[in-house]
């Protein structure tokens, strides 16, 4: 709850703006199974659902600032919702914290996006502070065509594919650059950088989650409730590949990608079984010559956000990998695995629509079970429901 005292002062928004593939759906989960401790230190990590989808936006919580409609007036609807309800709580508590990884892309899509944005709370008293994680670019074009391969069906291009077109273009790489844009609007003394690197993160833990904590503010105390395992990994090794197949298949496509979560599972029991060795997507010179591109700006982005005066960004070394190829020897393992998962995510299914189809014969049957007793019985009640039973059919 609000201090007392500073209740005339300003709340803190953090808005939390990725990148994707970083962690950002882990923090997310974990923000909202802690609602009630950061409660506790007038942190609110508000559920704003707004008539979006539970199943993508629960957790997203700042979805609304980049929420799209061919309906203008449903979309203006929403985010002037969402304003209120965050003013109401900007009331109540110091700090907010608002999350959606696809901010970081999606602002420069919608005209004066940080500008409206910063308006807008300051409007409800709210000042604004963005929380940015970087993960090295090389890395992340891996995850973000792993994540398209995974998540939608109509992706079949493979990496080299992907790369050599540029198919991650609307990602912004340049991370100098789209710092600044947003610094111009927001103040470069609010926006909070941090690395993505195991080897940087701060905190009493030195782990994503302490330093995530750290950067906002809130002491990470024994009431958290951390998370059992990490969420929206990869696909590993050869269901990759067998995912970019399934992908191409026209009928699959009509199928709302219904083997994403059986393909997953599959990935993820392979892995406990069989740790793999790091592979790249990249040659090693592919590599190196990709990230010679942002050199610059990456050292301009350590000196000017982070202030380190040697100007590295990221510090891991960079190993020379051998690039991932399809195992065939592993591959009749894994279309087993994939096989056996599948039909166990329908079996779960038919149980599931058995179980309700049981429940709606009970409901029926119960119903029959009345009409049968106001059919035979004579009390006033069931001589006026045969009545009006005979009136309705001699309507017909």
């Amino acid at each position: 709850m609000r201090n007392i005292q500073e209740d005339e002062n300003m709340a803190t928004v953090y808005l939390c703006i990725g990148t994707q593939k970083t962690g950002t759906t882990s923090l997310q989960y974990f923000m909202r199974a802690n609602e009630d401790v950061l409660k506790k230190q007038s942190y609110s990590y508000p559920y704003m659902e707004l008539g979006m989808s539970d199943a993508f936006y629960k957790n997203r919580n700042a979805h609304f600032l980049v929420y799209h409609s061919s309906d203008m007036e449903e979309e203006r609807q929403k985010k002037q919702d969402a304003y209120r309800i965050l003013g109401e709580l900007a009331k109540e508590y110091d700090n907010i914290v608002l999350s959606d990884e696809i901010i970081w892309y999606q602002c420069n899509n919608i005209e004066n996006f940080w500008q409206d944005a910063c308006n807008e709370f300051q409007k409800i008293n709210c000042t604004l502070k963005v929380v940015v994680y970087l993960r090295r670019q090389d890395s992340i074009i891996q995850s973000l065509w792993n994540q398209k391969v995974k998540g939608l069906p109509g992706i079949t291009e493979d990496f080299q594919t992907y790369f050599q077109e540029e198919m991650f273009a609307y990602f912004p790489l340049d991370y100098y650059e789209q710092l600044q844009k947003i610094a111009s609007f927001v103040g470069k003394e609010n926006i909070l950088v941090r690395v993505y690197e195991n080897g940087q993160f701060g905190g009493v833990e030195h782990n994503l989650i302490s330093d995530y904590l750290e950067t906002l503010g809130v002491e990470l105390n024994d009431e958290f409730r951390m998370p059992e395992e990490t969420l929206n990994h990869g696909l590993a090794g050869n269901f990759v590949e067998m995912k970019r197949l399934l992908n191409g298949i026209k009928e699959y496509q009509k199928m709302e990608n219904f083997m994403r979560m059986p393909m997953t599972y599959a990935s993820d029991h392979h892995l406990e079984h069989n740790p793999e060795g790091k592979t790249n997507m990249f040659t090693y010179e592919e590599q190196m010559d990709f990230l010679k591109r942002y050199e610059e700006s990456n050292a301009r982005t350590a000196r000017e956000f982070l202030g380190r005066k040697d100007g590295i960004l990221f510090r891991e070394p960079i190993p020379k990998l051998p690039v991932w190829e399809v195992n065939h020897d592993e591959m009749y393992q894994d279309l087993f695995i994939f096989m056996v998962e599948m039909f166990c995510a329908q079996e779960k299914k038919i149980s599931n629509l058995t179980q309700k189809v049981n429940q709606m014969k009970k409901q029926i049957a119960r119903i029959e079970n009345s009409e049968n007793i106001l059919g035979t019985s004579d009390s006033l009640i069931a001589r006026g429901y045969r009545k009006a039973k005979n009136i309705l059919k001699n309507k017909e």
